[in-house]
């Protein structure tokens, strides 16, 4: 009989989260710890879990992420609150048993769902900055880069740069691809793109190719990278005197450990660049560029 175990719940959280278990009594599944589970849930959406997720599971664990971010790197992910619906779906699926039809539910295939996506903020007047390592760059980011071609899209498209993944990107359904590796296409955030390495794609194309890939990945996702690699250790469009503070907790990317300690220390109070590089241990190169990619993407904000 298969286990489940939860990871990364407070405690009113996953009493709540057992009485919905309990509620379902299912035959053929049961409570454990972790180290006994055979599948975790987890809370991404809580520091803890994002701690959990981060410090990684024994291998042949399935992983179920509860989260209210449109996708998560676990095997399956639920929507965030948790229903008793979507845990029999996800818990059905894992087993080998009939699924529920539960949308909520996200099987490691999923079909394509749309997601919002930001552009980058206009670019502010100049400003005086004193930083020697991260200083305000105020000049528009230029029209040849992915991120601008990217904000005036009108149609599906595919992107090939140098030696960088090719890219499928289809605005209209708010979805690229391939994209289970963001590290290794960050340098898109700042590449001089020619417009031969721009191909047009039409929409039957552009899906077929979505569906090819397999797992397609939110827009929201590449808008954040290439604002997180378009500045080169400088803030975008602010002075390093400005505060910035995280609305919510955003979904930690594994590529990038060094950002869970920057979106803690944001996550506090109002701070600059400087304070956030210093509580957090990161550089202040490393921060304006977390600043830069959650500020297009809203999940911060300058006070």
């Amino acid at each position: 009989m298969p286990r489940l175990s939860f990871s990364g719940f407070d405690r009113a959280d996953e009493a709540k989260a057992r009485a919905l278990f309990e509620g379902l009594h299912l035959s053929d599944w049961m409570l454990s710890d972790e180290a006994g589970a055979d599948a975790v849930l987890i809370d991404l959406d809580s520091m803890y879990g994002q701690m959990a997720w981060m410090k990684g599971f024994d291998a042949g664990k399935v992983t179920i992420g509860l989260t209210q971010a449109l996708r998560a790197d676990t095997a399956y992910r639920i929507d965030a609150p948790l229903s008793a619906e979507a845990l029999h779906a996800v818990l059905a699926a894992i087993a080998g048993g009939p699924q529920a039809n539960a949308p909520a539910v996200e099987t490691p295939m999923p079909e394509p769902a749309a997601a919002a996506v930001t552009s980058l903020a206009p670019v502010s007047p100049p400003v005086a900055t004193t930083s020697p390592e991260a200083t305000a760059v105020t000049a528009p980011v230029p029209a040849n880069r992915l991120a601008a071609r990217l904000a005036r899209a009108t149609g599906p498209f595919a992107v090939q740069f140098g030696d960088l993944p090719r890219l499928v990107i289809d605005p209209a359904s708010q979805q690229f691809a391939p994209g289970k590796s963001l590290k290794a296409l960050i340098d898109y955030g700042h590449a001089e793109i020619a417009a031969e390495s721009v191909e047009a794609l039409d929409p039957e194309t552009a899906a077929t190719a979505l569906r090819q890939a397999g797992d397609p990945q939110p827009l929201s996702r590449l808008t954040w990278l290439l604002a997180l690699g378009g500045g080169a250790g400088r803030l975008l469009d602010h002075a390093p005197g400005t505060r910035f503070q995280l609305g919510k907790w955003p979904q930690a990317e594994r590529e990038f450990p060094k950002h869970f300690r920057i979106a803690t220390v944001m996550l506090k109070a109002p701070a600059t660049l400087t304070e956030i590089a210093s509580a957090s241990g990161a550089s202040e190169a490393e921060v304006a560029d977390y600043i830069n990619a959650a500020l297009a993407v809203g999940h911060a904000n300058a006070a």
